[in-house]
């Protein structure tokens, strides 16, 4: 019988700002547990990447696990894997902070184990091919992508029992192909087909590698998995099974690069794996995708997918605005970090970590994990990368314009230590306002706006998947959700998106490309395109403290009687909580909690109190308006299945306005947020905005 090498890596991994019952269970369920195996059973040699902000979670609350592992590492059973320290997509991210991160986690492994890592573990497995020299740049010797990779460069799989060697611009790298089948039968099939899968590719050919590399959480975390590992001893029999098959050689990464010469050069497209590709595809393309797929099944099996190509993971930042503005906003940050000079600690120092917590790439995408759509993951980042922002400001208010978010529409950020305000030409908008003391973006919000995954909610069963893949049949964690997707926001969920009624005629802004007029003092003027009745003209001022004050004007060249309506979208988070709750006109509404829907008339000044967090938001008008309370939900995927999830609140706004030819008609909004308790920040007139992050603020 010939032998086989087998090599498995394995990626443990929680997200910067992940609640801490998430983490506490997760390592209860599987990384707790899964060390013991690894104990017990010396013949299991594996390479394990344990990300950033977990292994900064694991030294703060189980100290004990990492000098467990080190003992581990010591008896050479476990190499340690490297990566990004907070699990940046690494293309994403300017070189210089590749380069920073991957040094930062090398030297914490280096303190933790005492070893340097060799190899290095890539988030998500996204490869574009420049990477290669980045990787062979910061030391890094060896790396792991999927089979999927190297068969869009054109390599039959087959070819794939074994390592590669790739480079670019002269330097060079080791790349273990990640094999689909082990993939998908570890945990899922029996520990009998995983080694008549390896008795297979030992029958192919001589001093062939077998590569396992995945998720640590489909080791106890990912549903029924507990039951699967450790209840039924899945894992134990696995172990057993390898041990009594002794033409498998169980080796670590390093050793297998030692004993295996590569198979040759390779060249790598820019790609992930597989499913990441199709969730890239917008919902139309993936339905096509799998039309295909499937007609393809019949004359190639299990190969029709390597038959097609899915998207390129920045096409996220196409699908959703949310994501590439909080990925444009980071990009501004750490180049303009990086213009004001490299020291080593200090102020400085702590904004860097700031910024490169806010690199973590959970929230930038959305797949079978919530991502994108888990608002406490979205506000952790916001959170960090507000505080790298806030260093580089100046105490005075200050203006830029430019296309900030690289839409091909030009911005403008009014800014100062206290408050910055993210506006576009286009409908003259708000997209973000930060409040800097607390360190959070008011207008932390997700549209509503189609999924693949939705045609399928009116088939799929109600409850949590259970000892299944995730990749497995849609599952719906509540009844009714297929309502929710009937209708879709046919526009961003951004704020002071404005239209006009005039009896049976009406006037849409929200679209419409604004010119900007000149500065005002402390803020920015915008005037809608001619030829527009009524005219109308937009201020956005920060005023002292931080508030925003945005001023209207409307003129008509003949007397007319209509309705301005201005919408607001605030990404409050927790749609019902006793110390979460509405004040309109200075008194607790009917129906508080945020999650409700309402209508108020009369309304001058509303408040939104998060006493859990500490903070309030005012939002005031100089004239009465009648208004509307609507809650935003969106239905997206988890490793559970189809969920709810509470996005934020519409506020819509409408005025009885009555022009007359030559007189300006005027109002004014004034936003501000404080810490609860302390309106005395808001003055007289108010302020805006709105977060907190699932149950807990980040």
């Amino acid at each position: 019988m010939r032998s086989v090498t087998l090599v498995m890596v394995v990626h443990d991994h929680q997200p910067v700002g992940n609640f801490d019952d998430v983490f506490v269970a997760a390592y209860d369920d599987a990384y707790a547990p899964f060390l013991s195996l690894l104990e017990h059973r010396p013949l299991l040699r594996i390479g394990l990447h344990t990300s950033g902000p977990l292994l900064e979670w694991l030294e703060q609350h189980r100290p004990e696990y990492l000098s467990r592992l080190r003992a581990l590492v010591e008896r050479g059973q476990v190499e340690p894997w490297g990566g990004a320290m907070y699990e940046p997509i690494l293309p994403s991210i300017p070189e210089h902070d590749r380069q920073g991160q991957i040094a930062a986690m090398a030297d914490r492994l280096q303190s933790l184990f005492g070893r340097r890592p060799r190899g290095l573990w890539i988030a998500e497995r996204v490869w574009e091919p420049g990477l290669a020299s980045s990787l062979a740049a910061a030391g890094v010797e060896y790396t792991a992508v999927d089979d999927a990779h190297f068969v869009a460069a054109g390599f039959e799989r087959d070819q794939l029992w074994g390592c590669f060697q790739t480079e670019d611009q002269g330097l060079a790298l080791r790349v273990f192909p990640i094999h689909r089948e082990l993939r998908y039968l570890v945990p899922f099939g029996e520990p009998e087909e995983v080694i008549d899968l390896l008795r297979r590719v030992a029958e192919g050919g001589e001093r062939r590698i077998a590569v396992l590399g995945d998720d640590g959480e489909k080791f106890g975390v990912w549903p029924g998995t507990r039951k699967r590992c450790y209840e039924e001893r899945w894992l134990a029999r696995f172990a057993e099974a390898l041990a009594a098959n002794p033409w498998i050689a169980v080796r670590t990464p390093a050793e297998a690069v030692a004993s295996h010469a590569p198979l040759g050069l390779a060249y790598l497209p820019s790609a992930s794996y597989h499913e990441m590709q199709e969730w890239a595809l917008s919902p139309a393309a993936q339905s096509r995708y799998h039309e295909a797929a499937k007609a393809l099944e019949e004359s190639s099996g299990a190969a029709a997918h390597d038959l097609l190509r899915g998207g390129h993971w920045r096409n996220f930042q196409i699908r959703y605005p949310e994501a590439n503005r909080l990925h444009k906003r980071m990009l501004r940050a750490s180049l303009a970090l990086r213009a004001r000079g490299e020291t080593r600690g200090g102020e400085w120092g702590e904004a860097r970590t700031h910024l490169w917590r806010a690199q973590c790439n959970c929230p930038y995408w959305h797949g079978v994990f919530g991502g994108l759509y888990l608002p406490h993951l979205r506000g952790a980042v916001y959170h960090e990368l507000i505080a790298a922002e806030t260093f580089l400001a100046g105490a005075a208010v200050r203006v830029e314009r430019r296309d900030l978010d690289l839409d091909g529409v030009e911005d403008a950020l009014v800014e100062s230590r206290a408050a910055a305000a993210w506006i576009s030409a286009r409908g003259a908008r708000l997209w973000g306002f930060d409040d800097r003391v607390r360190g959070w973006n008011v207008l932390d919000t997700l549209a509503r706006r189609p999924e693949h995954y939705h045609d399928a909610l009116r088939e799929a069963g109600v409850g949590a998947r259970a000892g299944e893949t995730i990749h497995g049949t849609l599952r719906a964690r509540e009844p009714g959700l297929a309502a929710l997707v009937e209708e879709y926001d046919a526009d961003g969920r951004d704020s002071f998106l404005d239209s006009w009624r005039d009896g049976g005629s009406g006037l849409e802004w929200a679209g419409q490309s604004f010119s900007f007029l000149a500065d005002a003092t402390g803020g920015v003027t915008l005037r809608a395109p001619g030829g527009g009745q009524p005219a109308l003209t937009k201020q956005y001022r920060l005023a002292e403290g931080g508030a925003l004050e945005v001023a209207y004007t409307l003129e008509a060249h003949e007397s007319r009687r209509g309705e301005l309506a201005v919408v607001l979208n605030l990404g409050l988070h927790v749609p019902r909580a006793d110390d979460r709750f509405v004040e309109i006109n200075g008194a607790r509404a009917e129906a508080a909690y945020f999650g409700a829907r309402a209508r108020h008339e009369a309304v001058a000044r509303c408040a939104f109190v998060d006493r859990w967090a500490g903070r309030r938001i005012e939002i005031e008008t100089d004239r009465p308006a009648g208004l509307a309370r609507a809650p935003i939900e969106t239905v997206s995927l988890s490793e559970q299945g189809a969920e709810r999830v509470f996005q934020g609140l519409e506020l819509r706004y409408t005025f009885a306005a009555t022009l007359e030819a030559g007189r300006p008609w005027k109002l004014t909004f004034r936003l501000a947020v404080a810490g609860e308790g302390d309106t005395g920040a808001v003055g007289t007139a108010g302020a805006a905005g709105v977060a907190g992050a699932a149950e807990e603020a980040p």
